[in-house]
């Protein structure tokens, strides 16, 4: 999965929780979004 190779090896540096979203901070400025939508999980990762 391609889009995820910014964040692989990475160090997590913290998790943020929300209503139905989960938010991973990496080092340099790498965020993942992790959130259920009409039931499925659905990921984005900015930058990409």
């Amino acid at each position: 999965m391609a889009k995820f190779d910014g964040v692989k090896g990475q160090e997590l540096l913290d998790v943020e929780e929300q209503k139905d979203e989960i938010t991973l901070i990496f080092k340099d400025n790498r965020f993942l979004f992790i959130k259920i939508e009409n039931g499925k999980l659905i990921s984005d990762s900015v930058p990409e």
